[in-house]
C-alpha cells in the first residue's frame, strides 16, 4: 500500500487532505486546529504513541475513501442519483457539521 501520509507529514495538511483524518486524530488527542502546522512525528511522540500503527490506520482509511466507487450517475435514473446524495453527502454533512462547532467558536476566540 503506497504511504500517503508520513511522519513528516504536516497534521494540518493531513486534515486538508483527508478530512476523515480529524475523527482518528481527535481519538488520539491530536492538535490539528491550532497545533497543526507541525509534523505529525512530534505529535506522535509527545502523545507516546505508535507511529507506525497510526500512520499505517492513517493511510488505510485514506486508501478505502479513494477506492470507493463512484458509479456513472449520468446514466442512472435521477431518483437513484437523489437518493445517493441524500444518503452519502447529506448524512456525511448532518453527522460532520455539527462537530465542526466547536472548532469554529475555538478559531474565533483564539483568532477572532
Amino acid at each position: 500500500m503506497e504511504q500517503r501520509f508520513t511522519e513528516q507529514s504536516l497534521i494540518g495538511d493531513i486534515v486538508t487532505q483527508f478530512p476523515k483524518a480529524a475523527d482518528l486524530f481527535k481519538a488520539r488527542r491530536i492538535d490539528f486546529c491550532c497545533g497543526g502546522q507541525r509534523p505529525l512525528k512530534e505529535a506522535i511522540e509527545e502523545r507516546g504513541l505508535d507511529g507506525e500503527a497510526l500512520l499505517r490506520e492513517l493511510n488505510t482509511l485514506y486508501a478505502e475513501a479513494q477506492n470507493k466507487p463512484a458509479g456513472n450517475w449520468s446514466e442512472a435514473p435521477l431518483a437513484d442519483l437523489v437518493d445517493h446524495i441524500i444518503n452519502t453527502h447529506h448524512r456525511y454533512l448532518n453527522e460532520e457539521l455539527p462537530q465542526l462547532s466547536p472548532y469554529v467558536t475555538k478559531v474565533l476566540r483564539v483568532h477572532g
